[in-house]
């Protein structure tokens, strides 16, 4: 008898229906490969040996890779697939560590006590990068979106990229040669990343040998491994981390059109300023234009009123004192006048000179002397007896 492959797999999957023992089972083993969805979690269960794929609805305690699990429920066969599948009803964390979780603590600690993860050791990343050196997958979507991103927002950026494999045997080695390639070459910073995935597919970002590379780096890394739930050690050794590779492109690149926005803001700002303070210069030398005209004008005019004060007052004073001399000098003439011998002469007196001297007593005169005698209208000669 032949049968479809969807008859088989209804077949198995009613074998599977028809089992007691499979319908409540309880199952203990390392959590693996969680991803997380709206309605629930996906994740494996694994051991030494063997692994199962699970399914836990949202609401229930959430899986943790890396940590031991108990789980109850029911096994499944999916017919569409073809593959088996553990339905938890029911999901408790036990105290104990899987393997895989204790390695990476015991490195992690390690790591840390060396210094590689502490702050003041690691670079400042650049915001304005003119070429970004990319270390993941060359055909994976982490360098198309750091390509796109960085073109959109700076069209000058020049991406250069090392491929590699991010997941797999040989991986970290690879990588690792990529982050020294990139290191010796002229780029201004370096991007280590890859997409999400599950603990197993991050795994090699927690090499020793990738964190020591990126520690030995002269160039600023950023780390661009997985999505925001994920962390590797290479987000610790990293000088910036970022939640995705278009963060990571982002946060190396500026937005041009934005920044040209933003400078002609700054400018437009500054031009109002510029206006707004000449404005006010004007306006203070035009009041202070107005104000000393005005404080001019009236010292002219106190300086005017002074000046015809005190014209007035020379005035009065030279009219006073010219009163004065007139007044004294009228006396003077006055008195000037009532001494005027011709005057005397007038009033019928008269005066005698004898040879040019005048003859003040008879005594000066003797018998038979010459005289003149000045009278008010003329002179005589005269003998004396």
């Amino acid at each position: 008898m032949t049968l479809s492959v969807s008859q088989l797999n209804n077949y198995i999957h009613g074998m599977f229906d028809f089992d007691s023992t499979l319908d409540d089972v309880t199952v203990c083993g390392e959590v693996t490969n969680v991803k997380a969805y709206a309605k629930g979690w996906y994740f494996s269960l694994k051991d030494e040996v063997g692994a199962i794929n699970c399914f836990c609805y949202a609401g229930a305690v959430a899986p943790v890779a890396g940590t031991m699990a108990v789980v109850n429920g029911k096994v499944n066969y999916l017919v569409k697939s073809g593959q088996v599948s553990f339905f938890v009803r029911r999901l408790t964390l036990t105290k104990d560590n899987g393997a895989a979780y204790l390695r990476f603590v015991e490195l992690r600690d390690r790591l840390a006590k060396e210094g590689l993860f502490d702050e003041n050791r690691k670079k400042v990343v650049p915001h304005c990068c003119a070429k970004v050196g990319v270390v993941t997958s060359p055909t994976g979507a982490v360098i198309h979106d750091i390509t796109n991103v960085s073109l959109r927002r700076q069209p000058f950026t020049q991406i250069v990229l090392y491929p590699v494999k991010v997941q797999g045997v040989g991986a970290d080695k690879e990588i690792c040669q990529g982050i020294r390639y990139m290191d010796g070459t002229d780029v201004d910073v370096i991007i280590v990343g890859r997409g999400g995935g599950s603990n197993e597919d991050l795994s090699v970002f927690n090499s020793e040998d990738i964190v020591r590379a990126i520690a030995a780096c002269n160039k600023p890394v950023v780390s661009a491994v997985g999505h925001g739930v994920d962390f590797t050690l290479c987000d610790f050794v990293a000088d910036k981390r970022a939640v995705t590779p278009s963060e990571a492109a982002e946060f190396v690149t500026v937005d041009v059109v934005e920044q040209r926005a933003r400078v002609c803001a700054i400018l437009d700002k500054i031009q109002r300023s510029v206006a707004r303070q000449i404005a006010d210069r004007q306006n203070y030398v035009v009041s202070t234009v107005r104000r000393l005209d005005t404080q001019v004008e009236r010292t002219v005019e106190r300086q005017r009123t002074l000046v015809l004060r005190t014209l007035d007052g020379i005035n009065e004073v030279a009219n006073t004192r010219i009163a004065e001399r007139n007044s004294r000098l009228e006396k003077y003439l006055a008195t000037l006048n009532a001494s005027n011998p011709t005057r005397l002469l007038a009033r019928g007196y008269a005066y005698a000179t004898k040879d040019g001297q005048n003859v003040k007593s008879v005594k000066q005169v003797a018998s038979g002397d010459k005289l003149s005698v000045t009278l008010s209208d003329g002179k005589v000669e005269v003998t004396a007896d």
